[in-house]
């Protein structure tokens, strides 16, 4: 009988509630066309370069210069056939294989220095495994590392002779000198699509996986709806390709862009992909890598879209130690923080009753009611009067509540940080 009660009054809730399922922004359409490309590049902090040697290079991603190489360094550094990375340090190059396999695992792992010209190694560096991904903030050197483990045997028979498959472990250090390396502990990561760890720079953060790095620790993201996939880096964005989404069909594809990798803006364009390898910038055009073919939209007409829908100075909510991705970001109002309730309240485990007639709300935990309405600062705290500074609010479909005054009511603490504009609330 309490769960046939529980359901519905969940079905009550979402129904009566009447909120959209993603309130997020979504961008006006962009034409993405097909376009041929014959090299595979990256963008080095520098330029972009081939991933090749002796390389090319060129600042604006079209017209390419070749470099004059040394033709000793392919033997030192043992070229692999999926080439190699080249991360600029602001006076040279460290240089390192861009993708492993298997037959890697017990090879001796390393990391070059090249000069700005590229002709002469500076320095090898012996790593703690093979290098996923590399990154460069607050005067540290980050290496996402995978560890290629024995194949193992089928319901692990050691007399079996049917190999199954191999391991990977994932780590992630970080360094000053190249020579030192200290491992970021953690309980919490994991590889998305197989590609290890996705390690990405973005506007003096670390975004890891869908972790923020902060403090030697990693801090999690709790998405409200969004769902985490595998990150490319465009310009001052990362960028997702979307595989669930109100707007995703057969026949399109949606991306979805962030500045901070918390809150994301939502692109539908109309084209139909199948292996999305990565999505970057290249001149004056987004580029879309789909396997073997390429396809390009105007970088200026997204770009702009994302200025104008993405928070500029965005409110962060910490709870619990986790950061809430909600759909729409919070908002401040006289002094106070508003965000969307259903997903705070999700995240507190309270229960919520709505009547629809006076648009009023009661939340209820652990024996705390709180009763408040749409538009009017006149509370109830356990069926006693209590003032809002701000009342609740509907804004593009959500219902907004100040987070101080329900989440103090009912047990928490809340704490507010100015310097990173985050609210942080404890039980």
């Amino acid at each position: 009988m309490k769960k046939i009660i529980k359901a519905i009054t969940l079905f009550l809730i979402i129904a009566i509630f009447s909120e959209v399922s993603y309130a997020a922004e979504y961008l006006n359409s962009v034409e993405f066309n097909r376009k041929r490309m014959d090299e595979n590049i990256i963008w080095s902090g520098k330029e972009w370069i081939t991933t090749s040697y002796p390389p090319k290079i060129s600042q604006d991603g079209t017209d390419f210069t070749e470099v004059e190489g040394n033709e000793e360094i392919p033997n030192i550094m043992k070229f692999g056939q999926f080439g190699y990375k080249y991360v600029w340090t602001g006076s040279d190059y460290l240089v390192y294989k861009k993708n492993h396999g298997y037959l890697d695992a017990n090879d001796i792992k390393y990391m070059y220095r090249l000069s700005e010209d590229f002709n002469t190694i500076l320095n090898t560096y012996q790593i703690p495994n093979l290098i996923n991904n590399l990154e460069f903030i607050d005067d540290k050197i980050f290496i996402a590392t995978e560890n290629v483990l024995p194949m193992y045997r089928v319901n692990g028979d050691p007399s079996s002779g049917i190999l199954k498959a191999y391991r990977f472990s994932f780590e992630i250090y970080y360094s000053t000198d190249c020579v030192e390396w200290t491992k970021v502990e953690n309980d919490i990561i994991k590889s998305f699509y197989g590609d290890g760890i996705n390690m990405q720079k973005i506007n003096d953060k670390l975004f890891i996986n869908h972790m923020l790095y902060s403090d030697d620790k990693l801090i999690d993201i709790k998405y409200e709806a969004h769902e985490p996939c595998r990150v490319s880096k465009v310009g001052s964005y990362i960028c997702e390709v979307v595989p669930d989404n109100e707007y995703k069909t057969e026949n399109n594809t949606v991306l979805a862009f962030s500045n901070d990798g918390v809150y994301w803006a939502y692109l539908p364009i109309d084209i139909k992909t199948n292996v999305i390898q990565k999505v970057f910038e290249l001149g004056d055009e987004i580029v879309i890598e789909d396997y073997r073919d390429y396809y390009v939209g105007d970088k200026e007409e997204v770009f702009s879209q994302l200025r104008e829908k993405l928070p500029n100075n965005p409110v962060y909510v910490k709870f619990n130690d986790d950061i809430l991705g909600f759909d729409e970001p919070p908002i401040i109002e006289d002094g106070s923080t508003l965000v969307p309730m259903r997903f705070l309240f999700e995240q507190m485990g309270a229960d919520v009753e709505w009547d629809s007639e006076t648009q009023t709300a009661t939340a209820t935990l652990d024996n705390k009611a709180v009763t408040f309405s749409i538009d009017n600062v006149n509370a109830r705290i356990n069926n006693k009067p209590a003032k809002m500074d701000v009342p609740a609010r509907l804004v593009n479909g959500k219902t907004m509540v100040p987070l101080r005054f329900l989440s103090e009511n009912m047990g928490y603490d809340v704490d507010w940080d100015a310097d990173s504009r985050t609210a942080i609330v404890n039980s």
